[in-house]
């Protein structure tokens, strides 16, 4: 996988190190209420041991040409803000998959959708023609990024995720990338 910084008007994406677990697990924890309302892996990420292996496997991930996890970073300071995630490149089929988070304090500003268009612009320098995104139905600012990106909802993936002891549905959005 390539690993050019991606450089945007507000923000930059680079692939997360293990030199920045202690980072990771800092905005994780000052986020943890609103994170864990949507990501189940939140309430076993507490120590630096797990953002370190999470992020050591993204970058075997990266490695293999399968996805990796980017950092957010803010330009203004450095700041890391949150993460987009390639989570697996269909090499065959030209498809992958994305996800993403902001730590609490960055919401709103927009800064998920720069990212995440840099993010686009990155897979599509690669050749990748069907992107995905899968979000929990009630996750209402996620599921709206992911339509300010372009993507097109394509059904509801019923009881996908078992969460807080009741099953999510998800939505399941998709973008066809410009040749």
């Amino acid at each position: 996988m390539p690993e050019e910084v991606l450089e945007g008007e507000r923000v930059t994406l680079a692939f997360l190190e293990p030199e920045d677990s202690e980072e990771v697990l800092y905005l994780v924890d000052s986020s943890r209420d609103s994170l864990g309302a949507w990501l189940p892996w939140v309430e076993n990420f507490t120590e630096i041991g797990d953002a370190y292996s999470a992020i050591s496997a993204y970058q075997m991930q990266r490695d293999m040409a399968n996805g990796g996890a980017f950092g957010i970073r803010r330009l203004e300071d450095g700041a890391l803000v949150g993460e987009v995630v390639l989570q697996w490149i269909d090499w065959k089929n030209r498809s992958a998959s994305f996800g993403y988070f902001l730590g609490s304090a960055f919401e709103g500003e927009g800064l998920a959708t720069e990212a995440m268009n840099l993010a686009l612009g990155y897979v599509q320098n690669l050749g990748i023609h069907r992107v995905e995104i899968s979000a929990a139905v009630e996750n209402k600012k996620s599921c709206a990024l992911a339509k300010r990106l372009g993507f097109e909802q394509e059904g509801i993936a019923k009881d996908a995720e078992f969460l807080h002891g009741k099953w999510q549905n998800h939505a399941k959005f998709a973008k066809i990338m410009p040749n």
